[in-house]
């Protein structure tokens, strides 16, 4: 089911959307991919901090080394949680080179209020200093860390924003590969699908998106391939959606050009049976649901998140039923 809400942006979003185009877009326009780019950007998105703040935020760090291969490190969020409880998965953005679980707490912890449930939030590594597949690794590392704990997948939600939503994409599509058990759902944040940004070049025309251009995005991605085939099932995430994968609710910013991304993924999980929601809210920036502070329309795509999430609740968690 794909919903295109097209109401009146809010005085909030269209200032936002305004910033944004001076500052974000700017910045990454000129960022090079290269280490001291890294870190230029990694410092800028600190800032983050400041839009979603989180100083009042319960969190539970963990660093868990199950052998010397195997580390999980990232933090429980609001609470934390015993075996069996409900909770959250999160899978933060930032196109692979950037953030973490610090940047994104005040999200993160605005996604469990509205779900009801605790979050683990995994700290993955990230390029150039660590490329494809370690982010990926990490993201399995960590749900295969989840059910070793005692959280059934019945009782676990996938959510990720951007390149963490391609991740959440990317888990779900390997663990059919495995034979592995799924997540109840999952909750995407404008995700991020098609590497070689072609299908978001393809909305450059019609707008300008405040937060970046497909050019940009396209550039900083590519620290995290460093020359992987994109053909990839870990990285072709829309290909690899398969009959029996968990229903999903996905959010995208009318003004954005991952639009495109999240109108293929849906177009592919419709084209396959699974259960998908689209939502596109008309004038709303890259992962808008960011604003909850001050934009109107950030508090109501998190009510949605609820509703999405008490849906799977009411029907038992079974990744094959169908939602109202």
């Amino acid at each position: 089911m794909d919903r295109y809400l097209d109401a009146t942006p809010s005085r909030a979003s269209r200032i936002v959307a305004a910033v944004m185009l001076l500052t974000v877009r700017r910045l990454g326009s000129l960022l090079p991919a290269t280490r001291t780019g890294t870190r230029v950007g990694r410092s800028a998105m600190h800032g983050l901090r400041l839009v979603m703040p989180s100083w009042t935020v319960a969190r539970f760090p963990v660093h868990d080394q199950a052998d010397t291969d195997v580390v999980v490190r990232g933090e429980w969020v609001n609470a934390l949680p015993e075996p069996r409880e409900p909770i959250v998965y999160y899978l933060h953005g930032s196109a692979y080179f950037s953030c973490s679980p610090g940047t994104h707490r005040g999200l993160i912890s605005r996604v469990g209020r509205a779900c009801g449930r605790p979050v683990f939030a995994v700290r993955y590594r990230l390029a150039p200093e660590h490329p494809f597949p370690a982010a990926h690794q990490d993201a399995l590392r960590g749900y295969l860390w989840l059910l070793a704990r005692g959280h059934r997948p019945a009782d676990i939600v996938v959510a990720g924003d951007s390149a963490g939503g391609h991740l959440a994409l990317a888990l779900v599509g390997e663990l059919a590969r495995r034979g592995l058990p799924q997540p109840s759902g999952l909750v995407l944040f404008s995700p991020l699908a098609d590497l070689t940004m072609g299908l978001a070049a393809t909305k450059e025309p019609a707008l300008r998106d405040p937060y970046a251009s497909a050019t940009t995005a396209h550039r900083l991605i590519g620290m995290y391939l460093a020359g992987a085939d994109v053909t990839d099932p870990r990285l072709d995430v829309a290909a690899g959606i398969a009959p029996g994968m968990p229903p999903m609710l996905i959010q995208v910013g009318g003004l954005e050009v991952l639009r495109a991304d999240a109108e293929h993924v849906a177009a592919s999980a419709h084209r396959v049976g699974v259960h998908c929601e689209l939502q596109v809210w008309a004038g709303q920036v890259h992962v808008f649901q960011a604003g909850y502070l001050a934009v109107p329309e950030a508090v109501a795509a998190l009510a949605q998140v609820s509703a999405f999430v008490t849906a799977l609740d009411r029907t038992g968690g079974s990744p094959h039923r169908t939602l109202a």
